[in-house]
């Protein structure tokens, strides 16, 4: 066999031409697939990931009702309580929220907003803008009139830090409820409609702004894996008292989810057209080499060759150019994927985010970049430039050694 890869090297430098283009595409078509698919696999990974941008949870529960009505009134009071009892899987982030829209009045003007009622320390973890306050800081858990704005919002009602602005809400028992805040800190949001329209006080302000005694509008888990969610939601839903609605991420987004399924066979669809393309380039080339030779096989058979050892040789030469072409396709596709899964790469320029149905997606992308993709990549083009080797091999070996040296 050694002899064969020795005889099949030498072979395919014979047209150089024809070799180097050959590999460029098998190549190029193996550095599309692995770089296309990470760029996909890293866009609905970071889609599921970044639901903090805007907030949200990839579980979400509610009392029945509250999300179709926003009335402040279908609250769960009782949340605190069954919160620390619920069972969910190492590294999740978890936190209450008292939510009702409302109104922000300044000396300016006033806007529509929506009061969130938070605890300080759980919200950091679940909304990342207010892990960027760029203007004076979270209110402390004990300041009753701090409020956190963001930049969108303070440049409307003319607001900075230390700043007094109103609030007013419907409370709960229909009346109209209204207090004086200070502004401390104002944060940066990807998607603009967030600092114009979310506002963020401490819960026991929350609660006596509409008039609740304790409890909640809305408990969110971000889960460590999002692929997790639809498991964990089906053991937690038996566990619920009657009147509380367990939504996933993918019923919260469901155009997400929808998504995906797209991008999932898009990337299916592109692969399978690439394989092709390398197929038929290997086939075209190891058949254009065989009939060029087809005297030259006449002479080796009708020397005594066996037509076995002529189908080594053309298939050491399909798995010469396969090796070379798939190493360095390979090498480029992981180096371009690995770069851009460290830098990112910016897929819209001018904006920072995207607004998907109320998820806040960047625009900076970061390609997922994992070994196995790539070992599965490299090993379907390989297999397919090792296979169609097989039929210009066979059809030289059906000839008989006249026939091969009358053709030729």
């Amino acid at each position: 066999m050694s002899g064969a890869l020795a005889l099949g090297w030498r072979n395919i430098w014979r047209n150089r031409r024809r070799t180097l283009i050959s590999m460029s595409a098998i190549g190029f078509g193996l550095l599309l697939v692995i770089f296309y698919s990470g760029l996909v696999g890293g866009m609905m990974g970071d889609a599921k990931n970044q639901l903090d941008n805007g907030g949200m949870g990839h579980l979400e529960l509610f009392a029945d009702g509250f999300r179709s009505k926003h009335e402040v009134g279908l609250s769960m009071p009782d949340v605190e309580e069954w919160r620390q009892k619920l069972q969910l899987p190492a590294g999740s982030e978890v936190g209450t929220r008292v939510l009702a829209r409302g109104l922000a009045t300044s000396a300016r003007g006033n806007e529509p907003v929506q009061v969130f009622g938070v605890n300080w320390e759980d919200e950091k973890l679940l909304s990342a803008h207010l892990r960027q306050v760029k203007q004076g800081a979270l209110p402390a858990e004990d300041d009753a009139q701090g409020v956190l704005i963001g930049e969108e919002l303070a440049t409307r009602l003319a607001l900075k830090v230390g700043s007094k602005v109103r609030l007013m809400v419907q409370r709960t028992d229909g009346e109209m409820g209204a207090d004086l805040f200070r502004v401390r800190g104002i944060f940066h949001s990807l998607a603009p409609s967030i600092g114009q329209r979310q506002v963020y006080v401490s819960q026991p302000a929350a609660r006596t702004l509409v008039g609740m005694e304790r409890g909640a509008h809305q408990l969110v888990i971000q889960l460590a894996d999002p692929t997790t969610a639809d498991a964990v939601a089906a053991k937690l839903k038996p566990t619920m008292r009657p009147g509380i609605e367990v939504l996933t991420w993918g019923e919260l987004l469901p155009v997400l989810r929808r998504m995906e399924a797209l991008m999932d066979n898009v990337v299916f669809f592109m692969a399978a057209f690439v394989y092709l393309l390398v197929g038929l380039g290997v086939l075209n080339t190891m058949l254009m080499s065989v009939l060029e030779r087809t005297r030259e096989f006449g002479v080796l058979m009708a020397l005594g060759t066996r037509p076995r050892q002529v189908i080594k040789v053309v298939l050491a030469e399909a798995f010469w150019i396969a090796t070379v072409a798939v190493l360095v396709g390979a090498a480029l596709g992981s180096a371009l994927s690995w770069h851009f899964a460290q830098e990112g790469l910016r897929v819209m320029k001018g904006s920072e985010a995207i607004q998907l149905e109320g998820s806040t997606i960047s625009t900076l992308v970061k390609t997922r970049f994992l070994y196995a993709d790539v070992f599965k990549a490299t090993s379907l083009v390989y297999f397919m430039a090792l296979i169609v080797g097989i039929y210009p091999a066979s059809r030289i070996t059906r000839l008989q050694p006249a026939e091969a040296l009358r053709r030729a």
